[in-house]
């Protein structure tokens, strides 16, 4: 487990420094808050913000890995820090009592990168990355907001709609960038479409997710309605980020692959809940007209 109290000291420390004139040099302005270098704490590349999109995973390893995944990587280079900030939950797989009865924890973790990365490379899921442009000092909140994260969330019940990984994403890296905002470019779907709509696109090869997540979920993914909480899945937000721009320049652009791999390609599986249906409907009607015939025998 990673020692946040240590990246805690490490980055807030930074912090009083944004207060400071920017006409102060850096050895001035160093002086002040008690260090005794020429480190450039408000440099751009003092911290380094990174979006990184994991492909979907095959449903017989995940049930929630089907649509992909998103999470932060967050590197201080200067001080040999790295790592990614993602939302972990238990798996529904063999425990899916436990999740329609809200057993399931979930919560904010930290990871050194190449740590975390390994088991998308023992999945054979490829990670995309892409640098998320931010002001300094809004890169340094965001680090202080997600180590508060990690701290006071890891255990809290499983709740895929409001910690969904791309919708809280979201949320954490625009309170960072205030007053700055992001100028989006809004496709038209999130316009003409429904949340449940945009989400059975998304699912179209799992029927049975699908409707999983119309019994569960269904309500709150309908209450929806503005093309920002329309941003559940990892796409939609790498999507919406890349056609974005902040303070004229282009919000998102492309690193490099943090895992190469081959994607999954889904298949749609013939017994879906609507042959299901079928099926019953056809046994109900055929035990009505068994029932039927017997008694016309007998009488």
């Amino acid at each position: 487990m990673v020692d946040m109290k240590k990246v805690l000291l490490i980055l807030l420390a930074v912090l009083p420094l944004l207060s400071i004139a920017q006409e102060v040099s850096v050895a001035e302005r160093n002086a002040q808050q008690g260090f005794n270098d020429t480190i450039d704490r408000l440099a751009p590349d003092f911290v380094l913000v990174s979006l990184c999109i994991a492909d979907p995973t095959d449903i017989t390893q995940d049930y929630l890995g089907v649509t992909g995944h998103a999470f932060l990587r967050l590197q201080c280079p200067t001080f040999g820090l790295d790592y990614c900030f993602t939302y972990e939950g238990e798996k529904i797989k063999g425990q899916l009592w436990d999740y329609l009865t809200g057993k399931l924890k979930m919560g904010m973790f930290a990871f050194p990168t190449e740590e975390y990365i390994e088991d998308y490379r023992i999945w054979k899921r490829a990670v995309h990355e892409y640098h998320i442009n931010m002001p300094p000092e809004a890169e340094i909140r965001l680090w202080e907001h997600m180590d508060n994260h990690t701290l006071a969330e890891q255990t809290m019940q499983m709740d895929l709609v409001k910690f969904g990984c791309a919708n809280t994403l979201l949320r954490y890296v625009e309170r960072a960038l205030l007053p700055d905002t992001i100028a989006y470019t809004w496709p038209e779907r999130y316009y003409t479409m429904s949340a449940m709509e945009i989400a059975e696109e998304h699912l179209d090869s799992y029927p049975w997710t699908l409707l999983g997540l119309r019994i569960i979920n269904g309500d709150e993914i309908n209450r929806l309605k503005t093309p920002k909480k329309k941003i559940i899945f990892p796409s939609d937000l790498l999507e919406v980020w890349s056609l974005a721009t902040i303070n004229g320049e282009p919000f998102l652009t492309y690193v490099d692959e943090l895992v190469e791999a081959e994607p999954v390609i889904a298949h749609r599986p013939w017994f879906t809940p609507q042959v299901c249906g079928i099926f019953l409907l056809l046994l109900l009607i055929g035990g009505m007209t068994f029932a039927v015939i017997r008694k016309r025998r007998k009488s």
